[in-house]
């Protein structure tokens, strides 16, 4: 990533008139990017990781989601779609995973591929690159962009701990490209390259990619908008699971599952760990950088609970998408995707990218004796506040508070706890 860059696309979008001014999401974000200031949500891009937990959390809609719309594609002359491994999740087995993804070819789409393709191969992949790097551990996986996001904002000691390969559907946009334009006879920009994924982070990360130079992809379509496309596309002819022309690559699923990654990349050999949920992420993050944990290998970490599944793109519920999912890897028949044009690119080290900075956030001053002078500031009113961090003031915790007050974005009256006690002190004072 370029440090140099100052603004930062988020995949979420806030609706001020909706907004109560609850601090609902204030209170539910992991790294402190909002405050409701004069009754309204904002947002500190810088801070931001597109976790979505205030997309969940918000009851009256002001913060929603946003992705590419399925227009998108309409500029291109050969449209790919690479569907994330929660997709087949998404549908009851009366339409059947086969029948949904041959759908996306009737509603615009020239080709679809899957990130369940490559899963089985990154295992080994991964395997590979863990002998290779001994000296470093854990190894961190570097598939779930908030979680890469939160390491460069919160943790940047554990930054060359990251995975430094692309994820799996970065790594089939790297190789359709090539393959589309050679077979196609087409330019690479004539060829629109769209991820269906269940997440904003993975939107984000399309449209601002951490640790490449350039967006891999022309788009990122949400599940919840694709899936309406197809259930309005669907007619009797199309429910057809036995079509050999369609092929599908269940075993490669599981990646959607919270653990699976972990689980497969393990032949035995290997100590790996799986985590779900942000706020469980931080804490096994903060114990991974203060050592007060047991040596492991490997470390696959979601920000949504239970794995992709759980993402708020997806449509169905994170628990009856598992149960699906685990039914087609169970009962799937071996399909592997073996390329030699794609392991010629791996070899190559067309999939690596480069090691990622820190994210920088909010600095009291370029002056350090400024920024000393105001941190000293920050403590003095700390010890005025009352500790409850109960976020009734706009900001999430006491401390932020006072470092909004210094930083001019909010004053001490704005305290709930010291505007009553000065309130009931003026009115005994009255009675007196």
């Amino acid at each position: 990533m370029n440090s140099k860059r100052k603004k930062y696309f988020h995949a979420i979008k806030l609706i001020e008139e909706k907004c109560t001014g609850c601090t609902k999401c204030v209170r539910v974000c992991p790294t402190e990017a909002l405050r409701v200031r004069n009754g309204k949500v904002q947002l500190d891009a810088t801070r931001c990781i597109d976790c979505g937990k205030c997309v969940v959390a918000c009851p009256f809609e002001a913060i929603q989601t946003y992705a590419d719309h399925i227009s998108s594609i309409d500029k291109f002359k050969y449209k790919l779609a690479i569907i994330s491994t929660s997709f087949a999740g998404q549908f009851p087995a009366n339409i059947g995973y086969k029948t949904a993804k041959k759908t996306l070819l009737k509603i615009g789409f020239d080709e679809v591929a899957e990130e369940s393709m490559v899963t089985v191969k990154m295992s080994s992949i991964i395997r590979e690159y863990l002998d290779k790097h001994k000296n470093i551990r854990p190894i961190i996986s570097s598939n779930c962009p908030s979680i890469v996001r939160l390491i460069q904002l919160r943790f940047p000691s554990l930054l060359p701990n990251i995975l430094h390969l692309e994820a799996p559907m970065s790594m089939l946009s790297v190789y359709f490209r090539k393959k589309i334009c050679k077979e196609q006879n087409l330019k690479e920009d004539e060829v629109g390259i769209f991820l269906i994924v269940p997440c904003v982070s993975q939107v984000t990360a399309v449209h601002q990619p951490e640790g490449t130079y350039k967006n891999l992809e022309d788009g990122a379509i949400s599940i919840q908008e694709i899936y309406c496309k197809i259930m309005t596309e669907l007619t009797e002819n199309d429910y057809d699971e036995n079509d050999e022309d369609i092929e599908i690559y269940p075993k490669g699923l599981s990646w959607a599952i919270s653990g699976m990654e972990a689980e497969e990349v393990n032949d035995g050999r290997l100590k790996t760990m799986a985590v779900s949920g942000v706020d469980n992420a931080i804490k096994i993050l903060a114990k991974i950088e203060n050592q007060q944990i047991e040596k492991l290998d490997y470390i696959v970490m979601n920000s949504c609970t239970n794995g992709c599944v759980g993402g708020v793109l997806n449509i169905e519920n994170s628990f009856i998408a598992t149960s699906r999912i685990r039914s087609l890897v169970r009962n799937a028949n071996e399909q592997e995707f073996n390329d030699q044009y794609f392991e010629n690119m791996y070899q190559q080290g067309k999939f690596n990218v480069p090691p990622l900075d820190p994210r920088p956030i909010m600095t009291l001053d370029d002056d350090i004796k400024i920024a000393l002078s105001k941190m000293k500031k920050i403590n003095a009113i700390l010890k005025q506040l009352p500790g409850l961090d109960c976020s009734a003031c706009g900001s999430p915790t006491c401390k932020s508070l006072a470092e909004d007050i210094v930083m001019g974005n909010a004053k001490i009256g704005d305290c709930v706890v010291l505007l009553r006690k000065e309130i009931q002190d003026k009115e005994n004072r009255g009675k007196k």
